[in-house]
């Protein structure tokens, strides 16, 4: 009875003597009593089940009790051995007494049937998400390059937890607990939750119309409520999130860049060169904005183009060069390893390809491994070893459609092992999906894990002052050991 607002059930009290000890051969009542917070939910449960129920195969008759009318007066005298009932229970908690908790619980109205519970929370989940998305793009268009998504920015993302299939409830967890309060407030009005407002769920029909292979129409989750939940940052973590990912919503976000042409190209005016390491015939060598560590590098080719570095047969031969080098550079100079990958997938403003190289701690690679395979199996997708000793314009023709590939260092040399995701590829995704997507950031995720650093998992929050990127660029050509001549820029 709990999805009608069933806050507990009374059995009746046992039979006693006139010693005031429990009959030993009393048979068990065939009747209790159900209890609700109000009268209303009482009224709609007798309404909805039309005085019937059956449980576990077993017909139940419904009927109103008037035991409730005398509860206060069997509070005042209880009988002896008899313990006193319960204190009243408390149903809502406040924003002040959830200051840790990362976690709404969200209850569906009883309009919702039973056989739509799973799918509904799941709309939900996907309408919270859109909320927050919408809250950090003010003024962005939804069709905008500019606009910051779950699907590349993990602080928005949101799960979805339902103890029981039959339930018509559910725990919404967030990355945080101010993403939390911000979907709160902006969907009920109030820090401490309540209703969602019926402005809000009108929107939610816009969702609706895109969700079509699972949802028509949102009408029917007028009622629908959000509450505050026990559940802790803490325990967020433990089911594979990662605190904010750099992104706070209580006093800052990503603002969309200003910038319209290709930040990567040599010859754009927008184009960074006090970050340019050095430049060879068909690539170059630059430190990246925000980057992870010192030494973290980018290799870009210096024609514009969105095919990957890797497959392209004019860049390949000394794009793997130069990432020899810097492998080289990185455990002799550094005395760590070197973790490369590179996503190439189009996104919405364009895509100038380059490769990702960040030295890492000397042995770490199979722990980046192992936690770099678990979290593509929860971003939806699978990573697949390379075992051949071919280059990965040898393997594929065809690599229209993009790919993420990876080299996890082994230590102690240039070895490393090969992993390579292409996308649109069904039989890479988990449960066969074609709608798998590989985060934009998902490489430094993987790092910000493995090293317990939020903060590096998204490049923006790590952006520091010109002049510090200007003193990090010239301590890299200090002590990296190729051709520093000027830059031919």
């Amino acid at each position: 009875f709990r999805p009608f607002g069933c806050v507990g059930i009374r059995f009746p009290r046992p039979k006693v003597d006139q010693y005031r000890h429990h009959q030993q051969n009393s048979s068990p009542p065939s009747y209790t009593f159900v209890d609700f917070s109000t009268h209303e939910e009482a009224s709609q449960c007798l309404a909805n089940l039309k005085g019937e129920a059956v449980i576990r195969n077993i017909m139940l008759s419904l009927k109103w009790s008037s035991s409730g009318g005398n509860k206060k007066r069997m509070q005042q005298q209880p009988q002896m051995g008899i313990p006193p009932p319960p204190p009243p229970r408390r149903n809502r908690l406040t924003e002040s007494e959830c200051a840790d908790s990362t976690t709404l619980f969200l209850r569906l109205p009883p309009t919702v049937d039973s056989s739509s519970y799973e799918k509904e929370l799941e709309f939900m989940r996907l309408f919270v998400q859109r909320t927050m998305e919408d809250e950090l793009n003010v003024g962005v268009a939804a069709d905008s390059a500019d606009r910051i998504t779950a699907a590349d920015e993990p602080a928005l993302r949101v799960q979805v937890r339902q103890p029981n299939t039959e339930m018509n409830y559910g725990f919404l967890t967030f990355a945080s607990h101010a993403a939390a309060l911000t979907t709160l407030v902006s969907l009920t009005g109030h820090e401490d939750g309540g209703a969602v407002s019926g402005d809000k769920l009108e929107t939610a029909q816009t969702l609706a119309k895109e969700e079509t292979e699972t949802k028509a129409d949102s009408s029917n989750l007028n009622g629908v409520t959000l509450y505050w939940a026990k559940g802790s940052q803490k325990s967020a973590e433990g089911n594979g999130k990662s605190g904010n990912y750099g992104l706070s919503f209580n006093n800052r976000h990503f603002p969309p860049d200003a910038r319209t042409d290709c930040w990567f190209c040599l010859a754009s005016p927008t184009c960074e060169k006090h970050l340019i390491v050095t430049v060879f015939d068909e690539c170059y060598v630059a430190m990246p904005k925000g980057a992870v560590n010192e030494f973290h590098s980018l290799i870009v080719p210096v024609e514009h183009g969105g095919d990957g570095a890797f497959v392209t047969k004019k860049l390949a031969p000394e794009m793997e060069t130069v990432k020899s080098k810097l492998r080289t550079h990185a455990r002799t100079a550094l005395q760590k390893d070197l973790f490369v990958f590179e996503r190439c997938i189009q996104t919405k403003g364009g895509y100038h390809t380059h490769v990702q190289c960040i030295p890492v701690e000397a042995g770490s690679g199979p722990t980046i491994q192992s936690k770099m395979l678990e979290m593509s199996v929860r971003s939806g997708f699978q990573l697949r070893e390379i075992t051949s000793e071919l280059s990965l314009n040898a393997l594929e023709e065809d690599w229209s459609a993009g790919y993420f590939y990876v080299e996890i260092p082994l230590g102690g040399g240039d070895e490393y092992r090969r992993f390579i995701y292409r996308a649109g590829d069904a039989s890479g995704n988990e449960q066969g999906s074609s709608r798998a997507h590989v985060p934009l950031q998902f490489g430094r995720e993987v790092l910000a894990e493995v090293l317990n650093k939020p903060e590096i998992g998204h490049w923006k929050a790590c952006v520091v002052s010109k002049e510090k990127e200007e003193e990090l660029t010239a301590s890299f050509q200090h002590l990296y050991h190729l051709d520093l001549d000027t830059p031919k820029v």
